[in-house]
């Protein structure tokens, strides 16, 4: 009889391992979903990337929208904004986090992600541009953009009568021929509701970061939007040779894939942080 409840006390102990094991499956599970750092480019702000943020965190990611001062809902004085103060909002955001991040950045969004990873490198888990602009140290985002013989955004531009903004010209147009050509009309509604002058400052300030440590960031990605005309796609593809970045994605769509191919995009993200 003894032996007999010494093998039942045993059976119990291993189903009680056998549970404790799927629960530590389930924790490491949850634990392989990836933390998103998402920042939007100029003439934006956060809300495009309402849809991106909606699928990935139903797939188990959490993901953190950045709202650059000036932008969206942000009152912030243009005379308060500068590219530092961009950064600053990204890298405050990533060391409020426990854990390494995915960082995304869109158009402009793309220089302040490049100066930002640098400044924190040990906790990007994977640096990811879409068509995103990456200036060498030393040139700003003008600078880059006035080198882009295939954008069509200079025509389209009408700066503030002190120079401090600049903004999109006929926005019931151009936000939909430049910004989103193969968005819905809602998209195109958005843009242009939500539209608001760029503070100049920012995009004319020279990034200022070490190459060797941007060397040392292994993971970056670049996602070519092959249908831009803010960006045109043989510029995206010479700022991509000039920072060595060789995973590389398209997505046949205008310069905003996260209203108009949101799917696609997520698809292309999560193809990325499984790697």
């Amino acid at each position: 009889m003894k032996c007999v409840k010494n093998i039942g006390l045993l059976l119990l102990l291993i189903l009680s391992l056998n549970s404790c094991s799927k629960d530590n499956d389930d924790s490491t599970k949850g634990e392989n979903h990836s933390t998103f750092v998402l920042v939007h480019g100029a003439w934006q702000a956060s809300f495009v990337w309402d849809k991106v943020k909606a699928f990935l965190e139903a797939e188990g990611n959490k993901v953190v929208l950045v709202e650059l001062a000036g932008h969206g809902n942000d009152r912030t004085s243009v005379s308060e904004i500068t590219f530092d103060g961009y950064v600053k909002q990204v890298t405050d955001v990533i060391n409020s986090l426990n854990v390494p991040v995915v960082l995304v950045g869109h158009s402009l969004g793309g220089a302040i992600v490049t100066q930002a990873a640098c400044k924190v490198p040990q906790k990007i888990d994977k640096l990811i541009y879409v068509a995103g602009f990456i200036p060498k140290s030393g040139s700003s985002v003008f600078d880059y953009s006035a080198m882009d013989q295939g954008t069509s955004i200079p025509s389209a531009l009408e700066f503030s009568a002190d120079g401090s903004t600049v903004t999109i010209t006929n926005p019931e147009v151009n936000m939909r021929e430049i910004f989103c050509k193969d968005g819905s009309d809602e998209d195109i509604y958005l843009l242009v509701e939500k539209l608001r002058p760029e503070p100049v400052e920012a995009a004319g300030t020279p990034l200022n970061y070490s190459s060797e440590i941007y060397g040392t960031i292994a993971n970056k990605y670049y996602v070519y939007t092959t249908e831009d005309k803010a960006i045109s796609f043989p510029f995206q593809q010479q700022m991509v040779s000039e920072a060595h970045i060789s995973n590389t994605y398209e997505i046949k769509a205008g310069h905003s894939p996260f209203l108009s191919k949101p799917n696609e995009l997520v698809q292309i993200l999560n193809t990325i942080i499984k790697k």
